[in-house]
């Protein structure tokens, strides 16, 4: 159950839901939850029959739903909309928001702060957090504790950045991007060379580039570029535990889930979707649009609107003719030796 220190009437909701509202108008929310939590200053939602019995069951104050299950529950408060979920997440959207306005900005006595910092407005700073010198601060950005911010570095106006975070030097973050707990932002990209017999390490000189409205998810790693910049386009969103390699460029508005990893100079289009654990190789082009499916291995460029799955890679429509065959490989295995066999004693 998420508790908000704000509530919302009957009249709020619907100045911010697109709907028509059904039942009392007497309603008071609190907060959003699971239909099995919910209390009378509650608020759910229904879209799907496996929910309706536990909705129905509930004590929740307001029911957001459409059309085809608003009779299931005559006499309750419902906001009756196309698209249930979308409706209700933004209204928790602006739920957020609203509180987010009124919170005080402050920076807690145990940060260490370069004197060289530029503050382009009020900022918070959690405690612990070490800001290195010319780090440049947009208006409304928000610090987590034990964050470590290197030179150079600038962040842009509200901008989140969640507790331990590392940003090495140069890293550059857009505007209302949302960083979470422990991603390293601008570590060197991992290239070395073998000369006289060891491995030497090719200096990275580069930086990343976070553009506006990018969300990265905890623990997810985004390697400075050898030369230039890696860089995540404007309102892309990265999964937990996601590795980008030194000079990949990816596109805006895709979506890397958990695990997915891009070896250097990767180029990933806009509204690209990678599912998880999708690992490709360096070098190589993922055209706009393209989507990937879970645990492929993209061994070469993927055309734009493709959709690819399988090691290697490749259409998905073929490789499902390919796995569909695979499940006849024993038997036809057995007639080819059957076959050899006959042959020999011929």
């Amino acid at each position: 159950m998420k508790r908000f220190k704000s509530t919302l009437n009957a009249h709020s909701i619907k100045q911010i839901s697109q709907g028509t509202w059904e039942g009392p108008l007497d309603v008071t929310l609190d907060n959003v939850c699971e239909a099995h939590e919910a209390n009378s200053n509650s608020m759910v939602f229904c879209e799907q029959e496996r929910l309706v019995d536990a909705v129905l069951a509930s004590s929740a104050g307001l029911i957001i739903t459409d059309a085809r299950f608003a009779p299931r529950f005559a006499g309750r408060s419902l906001m009756i909309v196309e698209k249930p979920y979308l409706s209700f997440m933004t209204i928790v959207a602006y739920w957020l928001e609203l509180e987010a306005g009124t919170e005080v900005y402050a920076i807690h006595p145990s940060a260490v702060i370069d004197p060289d910092t530029r503050f382009e407005g009020e900022v918070a700073i959690g405690a612990y957090s070490v800001i290195g010198p010319n780090v440049t601060l947009g208006k409304g950005v928000r610090i987590g504790s034990g964050c470590t911010i290197a030179e150079n570095v600038t962040i842009g106006a509200g901008s989140v950045l969640h507790d331990r975070v590392t940003l090495y030097a140069e890293t550059v973050i857009g505007k209302r991007c949302e960083i979470h707990s422990s991603v390293v932002l601008g570590a060197d990209g991992f290239g070395y060379l073998v000369l006289d017999g060891r491995q030497r390490k090719i200096p990275q000189v580069g930086n990343v580039v976070i553009h506006d409205e990018v969300e990265i998810g905890a623990n997810t790693t985004i390697d400075r570029a050898t030369l230039g910049s890696t860089v995540v386009g404007k309102g892309t969103k990265i999964d937990n535990l996601v590795q980008i390699g030194h000079n990949c460029v990816i596109g805006q508005h895709s979506v890397l889930c958990a695990q997915v990893g891009l070896a250097g100079s990767t180029i990933v289009g806009d509204y690209v979707y990678l599912a998880g654990q999708v690992g490709a190789a360096g070098h190589i082009t993922i055209g706009s649009k393209a989507m990937v499916g879970a645990q492929s291995g993209i061994a070469g460029n993927v055309p734009e609107n493709a959709r690819y799955f399988g090691t290697p890679a490749a259409d998905a429509n073929q490789m499902k003719r390919v796995y569909v065959a695979q499940k006849y490989l024993p038997d036809m295995l057995r007639e080819y030796q059957k076959r050899i066999k006959e042959e020999k004693h011929d």
